[in-house]
Protein backbone atom coordinates (compact mmCIF):
# COMPACT_ATOMS: atom_id res chain seq x y z
CA UNK A 1 0.00 0.00 0.00
CA UNK A 2 1.52 3.39 -0.45
CA UNK A 3 -0.32 5.11 2.37
CA UNK A 4 2.06 7.86 3.55
CA UNK A 5 1.42 8.75 7.53
CA UNK A 6 2.13 12.65 8.08
CA UNK A 7 0.56 14.51 10.97
CA UNK A 8 -0.60 17.59 10.01
CA UNK A 9 -1.05 20.13 13.40
CA UNK A 10 -3.42 22.78 12.97
CA UNK A 11 -2.12 26.27 13.94
CA UNK A 12 -5.34 27.69 15.42
CA UNK A 13 -5.86 24.71 18.06
CA UNK A 14 -3.00 23.96 20.83
CA UNK A 15 -4.72 21.34 21.75
CA UNK A 16 -4.65 18.39 18.89
CA UNK A 17 -5.50 15.02 21.03
CA UNK A 18 -8.93 14.66 20.33
CA UNK A 19 -8.59 15.89 16.60
CA UNK A 20 -8.21 12.93 13.36
CA UNK A 21 -5.17 12.67 12.15
CA UNK A 22 -4.55 13.87 8.63
CA UNK A 23 -2.66 11.24 5.82
CA UNK A 24 -1.21 11.80 2.43
CA UNK A 25 -1.75 9.32 0.24
CA UNK A 26 -0.04 9.89 -2.94
CA UNK A 27 0.74 13.67 -1.61
CA UNK A 28 -3.43 14.08 -1.57
CA UNK A 29 -4.49 14.74 2.64
CA UNK A 30 -7.35 12.52 3.65
CA UNK A 31 -8.45 11.29 7.22
CA UNK A 32 -6.47 8.14 8.34
CA UNK A 33 -9.81 6.89 9.86
CA UNK A 34 -11.58 7.66 6.73
CA UNK A 35 -8.73 5.29 4.78
CA UNK A 36 -10.36 2.77 2.56
CA UNK A 37 -6.79 1.10 3.10
CA UNK A 38 -8.32 0.27 6.69
CA UNK A 39 -11.17 -1.31 5.12
CA UNK A 40 -8.85 -3.58 2.92
CA UNK A 41 -6.60 -4.88 6.20
CA UNK A 42 -9.66 -5.83 8.01
CA UNK A 43 -11.36 -8.03 4.82
CA UNK A 44 -7.91 -9.18 4.49
CA UNK A 45 -7.34 -10.48 7.78
CA UNK A 46 -10.82 -12.19 8.11
CA UNK A 47 -10.14 -13.67 4.41
CA UNK A 48 -6.73 -15.46 6.04
CA UNK A 49 -9.66 -17.21 8.19
CA UNK A 50 -12.47 -17.65 6.01
CA UNK A 51 -12.56 -19.91 3.53
CA UNK A 52 -15.27 -17.20 1.80
CA UNK A 53 -16.06 -13.72 1.67
CA UNK A 54 -18.84 -12.16 0.76
CA UNK A 55 -18.96 -8.04 -0.09
CA UNK A 56 -21.87 -6.23 -0.60
CA UNK A 57 -21.44 -2.61 -2.28
CA UNK A 58 -25.26 -0.94 -2.33
CA UNK A 59 -26.24 2.26 -4.18
CA UNK A 60 -28.06 3.84 -7.10
CA UNK A 61 -26.78 3.54 -10.71
CA UNK A 62 -23.77 6.22 -11.26
CA UNK A 63 -23.03 6.07 -7.35
CA UNK A 64 -19.52 4.29 -7.99
CA UNK A 65 -20.66 0.55 -7.15
CA UNK A 66 -18.17 -0.45 -9.64
CA UNK A 67 -15.57 1.63 -9.50
CA UNK A 68 -15.07 1.09 -5.41
CA UNK A 69 -15.29 -3.25 -6.64
CA UNK A 70 -12.26 -2.73 -8.48
CA UNK A 71 -10.44 -0.33 -5.96
CA UNK A 72 -10.73 -2.96 -3.40
CA UNK A 73 -10.45 -5.75 -5.46
CA UNK A 74 -7.12 -4.22 -6.79
CA UNK A 75 -5.90 -3.13 -3.33
CA UNK A 76 -6.75 -6.53 -1.82
CA UNK A 77 -4.67 -8.98 -4.42
CA UNK A 78 -1.71 -6.36 -3.75
CA UNK A 79 -1.77 -7.19 -0.35
CA UNK A 80 -2.25 -11.41 -1.15
CA UNK A 81 -0.63 -11.87 -4.61
CA UNK A 82 -2.22 -15.56 -4.46
CA UNK A 83 -6.09 -14.00 -5.54
CA UNK A 84 -7.14 -13.55 -9.18
CA UNK A 85 -9.34 -10.71 -10.08
CA UNK A 86 -12.01 -11.35 -12.39
CA UNK A 87 -15.20 -9.63 -13.08
CA UNK A 88 -18.53 -10.98 -14.26
CA UNK A 89 -22.00 -10.24 -15.52
CA UNK A 90 -25.49 -11.54 -13.60
CA UNK A 91 -25.80 -14.45 -15.82
CA UNK A 92 -22.52 -16.32 -14.51
CA UNK A 93 -24.14 -16.74 -11.67
CA UNK A 94 -26.41 -18.58 -12.58
CA UNK A 95 -24.09 -21.62 -13.92
CA UNK A 96 -22.39 -20.80 -11.03
CA UNK A 97 -21.01 -23.96 -10.81
CA UNK A 98 -19.09 -23.64 -14.38
CA UNK A 99 -18.03 -20.21 -14.03
CA UNK A 100 -16.09 -21.57 -11.00
CA UNK A 101 -15.15 -24.52 -13.12
CA UNK A 102 -13.63 -22.33 -15.32
CA UNK A 103 -11.15 -20.58 -13.32
CA UNK A 104 -7.95 -21.86 -12.08
CA UNK A 105 -7.13 -23.00 -8.90
CA UNK A 106 -5.79 -19.97 -7.17
CA UNK A 107 -7.65 -17.75 -4.82
CA UNK A 108 -10.04 -15.77 -6.89
CA UNK A 109 -11.66 -12.51 -6.23
CA UNK A 110 -15.12 -12.32 -8.10
CA UNK A 111 -17.00 -9.27 -8.96
CA UNK A 112 -20.29 -9.47 -9.77
CA UNK A 113 -21.91 -6.11 -11.39
CA UNK A 114 -25.47 -5.06 -11.05
CA UNK A 115 -27.62 -7.94 -9.51
CA UNK A 116 -30.47 -6.09 -8.77
CA UNK A 117 -32.70 -7.51 -11.63
CA UNK A 118 -31.34 -11.04 -10.39
CA UNK A 119 -34.89 -12.31 -9.91
CA UNK A 120 -37.01 -10.41 -12.74
CA UNK A 121 -34.97 -11.62 -15.30
CA UNK A 122 -33.91 -15.61 -14.48
CA UNK A 123 -36.63 -16.31 -11.97
CA UNK A 124 -36.77 -17.40 -8.54
CA UNK A 125 -35.47 -20.80 -9.54
CA UNK A 126 -32.56 -19.68 -10.67
CA UNK A 127 -31.86 -17.67 -7.15
CA UNK A 128 -32.84 -20.97 -5.36
CA UNK A 129 -29.78 -23.24 -7.69
CA UNK A 130 -27.63 -20.52 -6.81
CA UNK A 131 -27.85 -20.28 -3.03
CA UNK A 132 -27.17 -23.88 -3.12
CA UNK A 133 -24.53 -23.78 -4.92
CA UNK A 134 -22.54 -20.97 -3.20
CA UNK A 135 -23.11 -23.03 0.27
CA UNK A 136 -20.58 -25.00 -1.12
CA UNK A 137 -18.64 -22.94 -3.18
CA UNK A 138 -15.44 -24.12 -1.99
CA UNK A 139 -15.66 -27.53 -2.55
CA UNK A 140 -16.43 -27.13 -6.57
CA UNK A 141 -13.87 -29.27 -8.59
CA UNK A 142 -12.28 -30.81 -5.09
CA UNK A 143 -10.73 -26.64 -4.46
CA UNK A 144 -11.59 -27.04 -0.79
CA UNK A 145 -8.16 -24.82 0.14
CA UNK A 146 -9.46 -22.64 -2.45
CA UNK A 147 -10.03 -18.88 -0.85
CA UNK A 148 -13.02 -16.94 -2.65
CA UNK A 149 -14.00 -13.24 -2.18
CA UNK A 150 -16.93 -12.84 -3.96
CA UNK A 151 -17.99 -8.79 -4.70
CA UNK A 152 -21.48 -7.92 -5.30
CA UNK A 153 -23.57 -4.53 -6.41
CA UNK A 154 -26.85 -3.66 -6.86
CA UNK A 155 -29.13 -0.96 -5.83
CA UNK A 156 -30.64 -0.65 -2.22
CA UNK A 157 -33.96 -3.03 -2.81
CA UNK A 158 -35.99 -4.43 0.02
CA UNK A 159 -37.69 -6.93 -2.38
CA UNK A 160 -34.06 -8.72 -3.20
CA UNK A 161 -33.77 -11.93 -1.29
CA UNK A 162 -31.96 -11.75 1.89
CA UNK A 163 -29.78 -14.26 0.51
CA UNK A 164 -28.34 -11.76 -1.30
CA UNK A 165 -28.39 -8.67 0.99
CA UNK A 166 -26.45 -10.91 3.66
CA UNK A 167 -22.89 -10.03 3.92
CA UNK A 168 -19.42 -10.01 5.72
CA UNK A 169 -18.94 -6.41 4.83
CA UNK A 170 -20.77 -3.65 3.19
CA UNK A 171 -20.27 -0.35 1.39
CA UNK A 172 -23.12 2.29 0.65
CA UNK A 173 -22.75 4.66 -2.53
CA UNK A 174 -25.31 6.73 -2.07
CA UNK A 175 -28.73 7.50 -0.04
CA UNK A 176 -31.84 8.87 -1.41
CA UNK A 177 -34.96 10.31 1.07
CA UNK A 178 -36.92 6.56 0.41
CA UNK A 179 -33.52 4.45 1.65
CA UNK A 180 -33.32 5.75 4.63
CA UNK A 181 -35.49 3.86 6.31
CA UNK A 182 -34.30 0.60 4.59
CA UNK A 183 -30.34 1.61 5.53
CA UNK A 184 -31.82 2.02 9.39
CA UNK A 185 -32.70 -1.77 9.78
CA UNK A 186 -30.13 -3.00 7.69
CA UNK A 187 -27.96 -0.86 10.07
CA UNK A 188 -29.46 -0.30 13.23
CA UNK A 189 -31.97 2.02 14.91
CA UNK A 190 -28.99 3.52 16.64
CA UNK A 191 -27.12 4.68 13.14
CA UNK A 192 -29.82 6.71 12.12
CA UNK A 193 -27.83 10.02 12.42
CA UNK A 194 -24.91 8.33 11.10
CA UNK A 195 -27.44 7.68 7.99
CA UNK A 196 -28.82 11.58 7.51
CA UNK A 197 -25.35 12.70 7.97
CA UNK A 198 -24.45 10.39 5.28
CA UNK A 199 -27.14 11.54 2.96
CA UNK A 200 -26.65 15.09 3.23
CA UNK A 201 -23.35 14.50 2.69
CA UNK A 202 -23.34 12.99 -0.41
CA UNK A 203 -25.90 15.59 -1.36
CA UNK A 204 -23.52 18.18 -0.81
CA UNK A 205 -20.97 16.19 -2.66
CA UNK A 206 -23.39 16.50 -5.95
CA UNK A 207 -24.53 20.07 -5.38
CA UNK A 208 -21.30 21.69 -4.56
CA UNK A 209 -18.48 19.52 -5.29
CA UNK A 210 -17.11 18.83 -2.46
CA UNK A 211 -18.09 17.50 1.07
CA UNK A 212 -16.50 18.43 4.89
CA UNK A 213 -15.97 16.87 8.35
CA UNK A 214 -15.36 18.76 11.58
CA UNK A 215 -11.55 19.13 12.23
CA UNK A 216 -11.71 20.14 16.06
CA UNK A 217 -14.03 22.80 17.67
CA UNK A 218 -13.53 25.30 14.56
CA UNK A 219 -11.65 23.70 11.78
CA UNK A 220 -12.86 21.58 9.39
CA UNK A 221 -11.85 18.73 6.56
CA UNK A 222 -13.08 19.45 3.29
CA UNK A 223 -12.47 17.06 0.27
CA UNK A 224 -13.35 18.03 -3.25
CA UNK A 225 -15.93 14.98 -4.65
CA UNK A 226 -13.87 12.91 -6.52
CA UNK A 227 -10.75 14.61 -6.82
CA UNK A 228 -9.84 11.84 -6.35
CA UNK A 229 -11.95 10.99 -3.25
CA UNK A 230 -15.56 10.48 -2.92
CA UNK A 231 -17.40 9.10 0.50
CA UNK A 232 -19.04 5.86 1.07
CA UNK A 233 -20.40 4.43 4.45
CA UNK A 234 -18.76 1.40 5.31
CA UNK A 235 -20.24 -1.65 7.69
CA UNK A 236 -17.54 -4.35 9.42
CA UNK A 237 -20.49 -6.00 10.77
CA UNK A 238 -19.25 -4.86 14.21
CA UNK A 239 -19.50 -0.82 13.39
CA UNK A 240 -20.35 1.93 10.72
CA UNK A 241 -18.04 4.30 9.49
CA UNK A 242 -17.25 7.19 6.65
CA UNK A 243 -15.00 6.43 4.43
CA UNK A 244 -13.40 8.09 1.32
CA UNK A 245 -12.12 6.15 -2.00
CA UNK A 246 -10.59 7.01 -5.11
CA UNK A 247 -10.80 5.92 -8.49
CA UNK A 248 -8.59 2.60 -10.00
CA UNK A 249 -6.94 4.86 -12.23
CA UNK A 250 -5.59 7.23 -9.92
CA UNK A 251 -4.33 4.53 -7.51
CA UNK A 252 -2.64 3.44 -10.88
CA UNK A 253 -1.37 6.34 -12.25
CA UNK A 254 1.01 5.08 -14.93
CA UNK A 255 0.98 1.67 -14.12
CA UNK A 256 -0.92 -0.96 -15.77
CA UNK A 257 -2.59 -3.85 -13.80
CA UNK A 258 -2.34 -7.14 -15.41
CA UNK A 259 -4.00 -8.97 -12.85
CA UNK A 260 -7.45 -6.49 -12.55
CA UNK A 261 -6.95 -5.87 -16.41
CA UNK A 262 -5.10 -9.00 -18.15
CA UNK A 263 -3.86 -7.50 -21.41
CA UNK A 264 -5.13 -9.46 -24.47
CA UNK A 265 -2.52 -11.13 -26.83
CA UNK A 266 -2.06 -7.87 -29.42
CA UNK A 267 0.66 -7.47 -31.87
CA UNK A 268 2.26 -4.46 -29.63
CA UNK A 269 2.09 -7.59 -26.87
CA UNK A 270 4.05 -9.44 -29.31
CA UNK A 271 6.74 -6.79 -29.68
CA UNK A 272 6.68 -6.40 -25.51
CA UNK A 273 7.24 -9.70 -25.36
CA UNK A 274 10.19 -9.76 -27.54
CA UNK A 275 11.49 -6.54 -26.21
CA UNK A 276 10.73 -8.60 -22.41
CA UNK A 277 12.76 -11.89 -23.56
CA UNK A 278 15.98 -10.01 -25.10
CA UNK A 279 16.63 -7.85 -22.41
CA UNK A 280 15.10 -10.17 -19.42
CA UNK A 281 17.30 -13.18 -20.43
CA UNK A 282 20.24 -10.83 -21.41
CA UNK A 283 20.58 -9.36 -17.94
CA UNK A 284 19.85 -12.85 -15.98
CA UNK A 285 20.81 -15.56 -18.01
CA UNK A 286 18.05 -18.16 -19.30
CA UNK A 287 17.73 -20.55 -16.18
CA UNK A 288 17.28 -17.86 -13.86
CA UNK A 289 14.66 -15.95 -16.23
CA UNK A 290 12.79 -19.65 -16.65
CA UNK A 291 12.69 -20.07 -12.85
CA UNK A 292 11.39 -16.10 -12.08
CA UNK A 293 8.52 -16.87 -14.66
CA UNK A 294 8.03 -20.57 -12.49
CA UNK A 295 7.98 -18.68 -9.60
CA UNK A 296 5.49 -15.67 -10.98
CA UNK A 297 3.18 -18.33 -12.40
CA UNK A 298 2.96 -20.61 -9.03
CA UNK A 299 1.85 -17.69 -7.32
CA UNK A 300 -0.71 -17.12 -9.77
CA UNK A 301 -1.66 -20.64 -8.42
CA UNK A 302 -0.26 -22.26 -12.46
CA UNK A 303 2.15 -24.93 -11.69
CA UNK A 304 4.18 -25.54 -14.09
CA UNK A 305 6.39 -27.87 -11.85
CA UNK A 306 8.11 -31.21 -13.16
CA UNK A 307 5.72 -33.74 -12.06
CA UNK A 308 8.51 -35.38 -10.01
CA UNK A 309 8.76 -32.38 -8.32
CA UNK A 310 5.22 -31.56 -7.20
CA UNK A 311 5.00 -35.26 -6.16
CA UNK A 312 8.06 -34.91 -3.65
CA UNK A 313 6.04 -31.71 -2.66
CA UNK A 314 2.59 -34.27 -1.46
CA UNK A 315 5.35 -36.62 0.04
CA UNK A 316 6.06 -33.87 2.13
CA UNK A 317 2.22 -32.48 2.88
CA UNK A 318 1.64 -36.20 3.89
CA UNK A 319 4.69 -36.56 6.31
CA UNK A 320 3.78 -33.56 7.51
CA UNK A 321 0.04 -35.00 8.24
CA UNK A 322 1.40 -37.77 10.57
CA UNK A 323 4.93 -36.71 11.81
CA UNK A 324 6.31 -33.62 14.02
CA UNK A 325 8.55 -31.98 11.96
CA UNK A 326 9.94 -28.28 11.74
CA UNK A 327 10.23 -26.64 8.51
CA UNK A 328 12.70 -24.67 9.12
CA UNK A 329 14.52 -27.14 10.64
CA UNK A 330 13.89 -28.82 7.34
CA UNK A 331 14.81 -26.37 4.93
CA UNK A 332 18.33 -25.55 7.04
CA UNK A 333 18.82 -29.37 6.44
CA UNK A 334 18.68 -28.82 3.03
CA UNK A 335 20.87 -25.65 2.92
CA UNK A 336 18.05 -23.48 2.49
CA UNK A 337 17.35 -19.70 4.30
CA UNK A 338 15.19 -16.79 3.32
CA UNK A 339 16.70 -14.21 0.86
CA UNK A 340 15.74 -10.80 0.48
CA UNK A 341 17.08 -8.80 -1.67
CA UNK A 342 16.72 -5.07 -4.46
CA UNK A 343 16.82 -4.75 -8.35
CA UNK A 344 19.70 -2.98 -8.99
CA UNK A 345 19.81 -0.01 -11.51
CA UNK A 346 21.75 -1.93 -14.41
CA UNK A 347 19.32 -5.08 -14.02
CA UNK A 348 16.04 -3.14 -14.29
CA UNK A 349 14.03 -2.75 -17.48
CA UNK A 350 15.62 -0.90 -20.80
CA UNK A 351 12.71 2.14 -20.20
CA UNK A 352 13.90 3.03 -16.63
CA UNK A 353 16.99 3.39 -17.72
CA UNK A 354 16.91 4.53 -21.59
CA UNK A 355 13.65 6.62 -21.54
CA UNK A 356 11.62 3.71 -23.46
CA UNK A 357 14.75 3.40 -25.90
CA UNK A 358 15.79 -0.05 -26.57
CA UNK A 359 19.24 0.93 -28.23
Amino acid sequence: METITEVIQSPSSKKTKDKPTIIKWKGVPMLRSQSINACIHEIYESSRSMGFLKINLIGASGSGKTQLGSVIAHQLHKLDPTFEVHKFEDSDLIDFRKTIENLSKANQILIFDDLSGLVAKFGKSALDKLKAEITTIRHIDDQEDRKIIMILNFHAQKTLDKFIRISNFTFYTDCQDEEIGYLEELLGKSKKQTILKFKNLRSQSRIFHKFSFPLGRKDKFTYKDSDPFRLVLYNNGISTRFVVTPQLKWVLGDDLCQVCNPTSKSEETKGNLDDFVNDFSKKFGKGIAKRAIELKLLRRGINTQPKRVQQAEIYIEQFFLKKKMNLQELAERYGLEENKTFLRGDKKPFFFNMGESKE
